[in-house]
């Protein structure tokens, strides 16, 4: 089939820019001023064309429909075993890559790691040599270890599959800092207002919605787990980054005072309080 053929075919898609070009592209291997070059398509790739074209109207998300999804300007393997990632999650990376230059010997642990994209995007820009990223579902570990292996990370990151921290609580730690990233499931069970319908049918209820009361209960279980292994361990800094929900600023402030932890809030890029680093 001529290219053009298949475009007319699909003339609404192609003309509101509905990301037919891009499936077009990924099932050719193909770059976007490649796609220009190309006049023939063979039928065998018409048809794979065609299903990605389904799914897409079906409003599946174009991430997983192309394998793709670009995150700190890096290209990430994405199913729908694991969470989309976001750009808001960027201001994590942004901060804990500012906070790493002023430590030495860092051991960084991701916690629901998904595509690892978080972690990956760090170490891209770090020197620190030795990352753990963890995650309750094995599924999403194994996506995780296509982005590990796919940036030539297999050295620096280690898997684990765990609930939170809990296969470390009583593991001995040599390295002298820790700095944790999680971007945990803090939306409150039922929540749909908020969410997009792509969003509900197509990605993973697990890494979305957990609590019923604040969204914030898993977090509070890790920061408990956190004070276990500051007791178990001769860390010179612990420094947590979290990620949180529009409406958690309240809740969160409250708690982590109570605890008298030391804490500050940064901003995405709607202006929302987006990201916690909290210091233990």
């Amino acid at each position: 089939m001529k290219k053009i053929d298949l475009i007319n075919k699909y003339l609404i898609l192609w003309l509101n820019k509905n990301h037919l070009n891009d499936i077009i592209q990924n099932e050719l291997n193909i770059s976007k001023s490649g796609l220009f070059l190309v006049d023939e398509i063979e039928e065998e790739k018409v048809k794979k064309i065609e299903k990605k074209i389904k799914r897409l109207q079906k409003k599946e998300p174009i991430e997983y429909i192309t394998n793709k999804s670009l995150f700190y300007s890096i290209e990430f393997f994405v199913d729908n075993r694991v969470l989309i990632p976001r750009n808001d999650s960027e201001i994590m990376v942004e901060k804990t890559i500012k906070e790493s230059k002023k430590y030495d010997d860092i051991l960084l642990i991701d916690v629901w790691t998904w595509s690892s994209c978080i972690p990956i995007s760090i170490s891209k820009n770090t020197k620190i040599e030795k990352i753990i990223v963890i995650d309750i579902s094995k599924d999403a570990l194994k996506v995780s270890k296509k982005n590990i292996i796919k940036h030539d990370l297999k050295e620096a990151i280690k898997q684990l599959n765990s609930n939170l921290l809990e296969k470390l609580l009583n593991k001995k730690i040599k390295n002298k800092n820790l700095i944790i990233t999680a971007n945990l499931p803090y939306i409150k069970d039922g929540d749909f207002r908020n969410m997009s319908k792509e969003t509900i049918d197509f990605e993973p209820n697990i890494a979305l919605f957990w609590w019923e009361k604040t969204g914030f209960e898993l977090y509070e279980k890790l920061i408990n787990q956190i004070f276990v292994l500051k007791i178990n361990n001769d860390f010179e800094n612990i420094i947590l980054f979290i990620e949180i929900w529009f409406d958690q600023y309240d809740y969160s402030n409250s708690y982590l005072k109570k605890y008298n932890l030391k804490h500050e809030y940064f901003k995405d890029n709607f202006w929302i309080n987006r990201c916690i680093k909290i210091v233990f």
